[in-house]
C-alpha cells in the first residue's frame, strides 16, 4: 500500500567518552538557561536533565551509566523526537565536539496506515502476547517498553484529537515498533541500516471477511478486539486464519522501511554528526 507513511519517533543517541571536565559546566549552563534541576536516577544512568520547552517538545540527557567503572569520562545519552533536534542545536554542537564517537541506540518506527483500526489485523510471529488497553493493542509488557520489537497499535486520529486537540480527516491506524539493533550503529552510517520487522509481526488489511464461515469470522474478530490471541486456537484454526490473511492485502514493513528510511534519517544524521555515510564497509 503506497499510501502508508513511515516516520520516526523517540530517538535515543549515545555519546562516548564525554569527560567530567566538560559535563559539569555543561549541565550547569543547561540548568541555568532552561531553569531546571538535575536529578539522580536509581538505575540505568546516574545523572539526568529533562528539558520541556512546550508540552510537545522535550529533550532528555542522561550521563554516567551505573555499570561503568569510576572514570574521568563516561557515556552520555540523549532522547528526543527527531523533529526537536533543530531546536537544541547548540547542545548538539557541544556534545559532538566533546565526544569520541556518536552512536544510534534505538527509536520508535511508526507506520501510519490510512484504514480504521478494525480493518488492520496484526499478529506476532514470535509468540508475543497481545494486551488490549483503552483501545490500544500492546505486544509486550510495559516494562519492555524500551526493548527491541515492543509494539503498539492504536487509532492515530483518536490520539491526535484527545492529546493535541487536532482533527484528522479520514481513518488512520498507527503501528509503532521499537527499532533497537543488537549492536549500536555509528550515527553517520544509520542511513545504511533500515529496520526489518517482517520477522516479528505480520500485518494485513482486512478487505473482505464475507467468504468466511461465521465460526472463522468470529475468531478473526475476537483477535482484533483483543479477546483472544492466535495462540488460543488449535494449530488447524491458526493455519486457516493465516491462509485467510494471505488472501488479504499484506503490509510489507521491510519494503516500506527500505523505501522511506533515508528521507527520515538524513536530517537527524546531518544535525547530529554533520556527515552522512551511504557506503557500507567491505
Amino acid at each position: 500500500m503506497s499510501s502508508i507513511k513511515l516516520s520516526i519517533d523517540r530517538i535515543v543517541i549515545e555519546y562516548r567518552d564525554v569527560y567530567w571536565t566538560f559535563f559539569n559546566p555543561f549541565k550547569q549552563n543547561i540548568c541555568d538557561y532552561y531553569g531546571i534541576k538535575e536529578y539522580i536516577g536509581k538505575t540505568g544512568f546516574k545523572y539526568h536533565l529533562h528539558i520541556r520547552e512546550y508540552p510537545d517538545r522535550y529533550f532528555h540527557i542522561s550521563y554516567q551509566p551505573y555499570h561503568e567503572p569510576k572514570s574521568m569520562k563516561h557515556t552520555l545519552r540523549i532522547e528526543t523526537h527527531p523533529d526537536h533536534l533543530e531546536y537544541f542545536q547548540h547542545i548538539l554542537d557541544g556534545l559532538k565536539a566533546n565526544a569520541s564517537t556518536i552512536w544510534f541506540v534505538r527509536c520508535d518506527v511508526a507506520f501510519d496506515i490510512p484504514c480504521p483500526m478494525n480493518q488492520v489485523f496484526t499478529a506476532s510471529r514470535t509468540g508475543r502476547y497481545m494486551n488490549l488497553y483503552e483501545g490500544t493493542r500492546y505486544y509486550g509488557k510495559k516494562s519492555q517498553r524500551q526493548q527491541a520489537g515492543y509494539c503498539r497499535v492504536y487509532d492515530k486520529c483518536k490520539e491526535q484529537k484527545e492529546r493535541k486537540q487536532k482533527k484528522t480527516v479520514g481513518a488512520l491506524t498507527r503501528v509503532e515498533i521499537v527499532y533497537k539493533p543488537q549492536e549500536k550503529i555509528p550515527m553517520d552510517s544509520l542511513i545504511q541500516f533500515p529496520p526489518t520487522f517482517n520477522n516479528l509481526y505480520s500485518c494485513s488489511i482486512l478487505t473482505d471477511l464475507e467468504p468466511l464461515k461465521p465460526e472463522k469470522r468470529a475468531m478473526v474478530l475476537a483477535v482484533q478486539q483483543g479477546l483472544m490471541t492466535l495462540d488460543d486456537f488449535t494449530p488447524y484454526h491458526r493455519r486457516t486464519i493465516q491462509k485467510l490473511l494471505e488472501s488479504q492485502e499484506m503490509i510489507d514493513f521491510d519494503q516500506i522501511a527500505h523505501e522511506q528510511w533515508e528521507e527520515n534519517v538524513i536530517v537527524p544524521c546531518a544535525l547530529l554528526c554533520g556527515t552522512v555515510n551511504r557506503v557500507k564497509a567491505g
